[in-house]
């Protein structure tokens, strides 16, 4: 009787496989199987548990090739399930794996491919790993776009960020019944953390403290870093530069756009890119950098030197805070308050109209594409009516073969249960989706009655909406007479243009007209 050759066995499951129902003692029987089959005897196990196969490090692995070193001449092959268990790479397989087994005189076999050292053995060798690759990326791609659409969606991905709690949300249902569940962040106000952090980030913002310093400041307030230890340069840094304390995401995930999220910000992001211009080295901030406070300093020019005005609060004699619009660089024409300076824009902006073609390709626009979004969401939710018709046909089959004796009350009851948890699923999906379907047509609704309405518009818009309203508007900014409190047109879009309807025109505002290009200057004397 020849005497057996003798055989390692190896065995790897990723955390994922584990639950799929590929498990270690699986993969052992087979290889216990195969080897009783064919001569083998099984002389060392060796087992990696929770591990992927994208790279060759892994312990137990790194154990198997050592070992293979000292028993050289002496253990003539490894055995595995399939070639997915020792790598899903072409190139690390063959680098890192095959070529140190082979120079030992190790022959890798699989339970499930016909390997051998035959020329074509060594062909089918090739094979399989490119096949176990293939399904590797493809799943990568599968793994990475659903990511993708789960950060563009505004969901997070991460690990706890510093001043926040990570929550889940359920979304649905999945078809086991269990409930399918998204990750968002919630603001931490445990001993006032999230407060904290907040004020580590707006502190910085006053450009006149070091980063040095500022970690300083964090440890004086009771904020540390996630170890409970002062913060690091380099942790300060990346809590600087995180965009998500505003709220929003970027990353390659969102193609680096940014994408509103889920959770609430602790700044603003006006405040985040103050802080982004300090890191840079950038000590004074642009005098036109918009903050909420004061929405026309990126788009009101000073009449004089046709620069930005800027925004500031100078204590009065009683110490209270006076905020002004002024300008820094002209003396002598005054200041004046943003309620007022807001007002004189909204009135200005009651005098402007778009020209009748920006009012038309406009609402086309509007219309066309909300409509497209419009007829997707009717036929999801046609769909999902369709499905819920289904589930209560179910549920009342149910009952009648209750009634007929058909099945036990047990049975009716888990089945009718199931089935409720399906239609409950399907009633928030519907809900979601009416809504939008609610939202899109107030806001056809909306835009096309107010976008000839540029002072309603303005003055229903949030601060970033009013910003991105005002770039449209006078893309150069417009000019303002702060000694007159007038607006003149210089750097009105030529999508716009002043009513010619006014009457009674004053001197100053007369002389604050500019003819667009093009126009004869006739034009003002339709105005007298």
């Amino acid at each position: 009787m020849n005497e057996p050759r003798l055989a390692y066995g190896y065995v790897r499951v990723s955390t994922e496989e584990q639950v799929e129902g590929m498990s270690l003692r699986n993969q052992r029987l087979a290889i216990q199987k195969y080897a009783d089959t064919n001569g083998f005897e099984i002389v060392g196990w060796f087992s990696d548990e929770g591990i992927s196969a994208k790279t060759a490090k892994r312990p137990a692995l790194q154990n198997l090739i050592t070992q293979a070193r000292k028993d050289k001449g002496r253990v003539s092959a490894t055995i595995v399930y399939n070639l997915s268990r020792l790598s899903r790479n072409m190139e690390s397989f063959a680098k890192d794996i095959g070529f140190h087994l082979s120079a030992q005189g190790n022959e890798v076999l699989s339970t499930q491919e016909p390997l051998d050292s035959t020329p074509t053995g060594k062909f089918m060798k090739n094979i399989f790993l490119a096949i176990h690759q293939l399904d590797n990326d493809y799943k990568a791609a599968t793994t990475q776009d659903n990511m993708k659409l789960v950060a563009q969606e505004g969901w997070w991905q991460a690990k706890t960020l510093l001043g926040y709690k990570i929550i889940k949300v359920t979304i649905g249902i999945h078809k086991n019944g269990k409930p399918k569940q998204r990750s968002a962040l919630t603001p931490n106000t445990d001993g006032g953390l999230s407060d904290k952090v907040a004020s580590v980030l707006r502190r910085y913002s006053q450009g006149d403290i070091s980063q040095v310093e500022l970690i300083n400041y964090a440890s004086s307030i009771g904020l540390y870093a996630a170890n409970g230890k002062p913060f690091h340069l380099q942790s300060m840094k990346n809590m600087l530069t995180n965009i998500a304390y505003t709220g929003n995401l970027q990353s390659p995930l969102t193609d680096n756009q940014i994408v509103k999220a889920k959770h609430d910000g602790l700044i603003d992001l006006a405040t985040f890119q103050v802080n982004q211009r300090l890191l840079q080295g950038k000590k004074k901030v642009l005098t036109h950098q918009p903050n909420e406070l004061y929405p026309l300093k990126s788009a009101v020019l000073c009449i004089h030197c046709e620069k930005f005005l800027t925004g500031s609060a100078p204590r009065t004699g009683s110490g209270a805070k006076s905020p002004r619009y002024h300008c820094p660089r002209c003396n002598g024409f005054g200041s004046i308050s943003p309620d007022k300076a807001h007002d004189l824009f909204a009135d200005f902006l009651s005098d402007v109209t778009p020209t009748q073609g920006t009012v038309k390709l406009f609402k086309t626009v509007v219309r066309r594409t909300a409509g497209k979004k419009l007829v997707s969401v009717n036929a999801q939710l046609s769909q999902l009516r369709d499905k819920q018709s289904k589930l209560d046909e179910d549920i009342q089959k149910a009952l009648q073969k209750f009634l007929d004796d058909e099945i036990t009350k047990e049975e009716k009851d888990v089945y009718q249960g199931n089935l409720r948890i399906k239609r409950l699923a399907l009633e928030e999906e519907m809900d979601t989706l009416e809504g939008i379907q609610r939202l899109n047509e107030a806001t056809i609704e909306y835009v096309c009655n107010f976008i000839d309405m540029p002072a309603k518009m303005w003055s229903d818009a949030d601060f970033e909406a009013r910003m991105e309203f005002q770039k449209l508007l006078m893309p150069t900014g417009i000019v303002f007479d702060i000694k007159a409190q007038t607006f003149g047109t210089k750097g009105l879009s030529p999508l716009y243009r002043l009513n010619l309807n006014k009457k009674d025109l004053s001197s100053t505002e007369k002389s604050l007209m500019v003819t667009p290009a093009g126009v004869e200057p006739a034009i003002f004397r339709m105005r007298t």
